[in-house]
């Protein structure tokens, strides 16, 4: 199994990893890590975030490979998993000014209608995954 999770290296992308590492990690899936900045300035800070994000993983006893890549995010996943065949993508999304239990992120949204695999959109806090179907 292959897992692609998506970082910007914000908060809310901290559950995407969690998440992403609770499923690989007794999958033993083959992992990416993918950061994209919004300008190649950014990549640098990005790169450090995603490394110590993927330490994380690590000590979960995941393997993971880390990529980084600078431009619009939707475009950059969509490009992504055009060229790479995942079996699951995990990216994060944050609680917007709604009422009830919605999220409006037009981004994630994109992505979920662009791309080939299936998402998982990970939000609010995910510390243990007990049973998952």
């Amino acid at each position: 199994m292959k897992i692609l999770i998506c970082s910007d290296g914000t908060p809310s992308a901290e559950t995407a990893i969690q998440l992403g590492g609770l499923l690989a990690g007794p999958l033993k899936a083959e992992t990416t890590l993918l950061g994209i900045a919004e300008t190649s300035q950014d990549e640098s800070p990005l790169r450090e975030t995603l490394q110590a994000q993927a330490q994380s993983l690590q000590a979960r006893g995941v393997s993971v490979d880390i990529m980084v890549q600078s431009g619009e995010p939707v475009r950059q996943i969509t490009d992504h998993t055009s060229k790479a065949a995942y079996d699951l993508v995990v990216i994060g999304a944050r609680w917007t000014g709604a009422t009830g239990h919605y999220w409006r992120s037009a981004k994630t949204y994109e992505v979920i209608k662009a791309i080939q695999p299936p998402v998982l959109v990970a939000i609010g806090e995910c510390k243990q995954l007990t049973r998952f179907l």
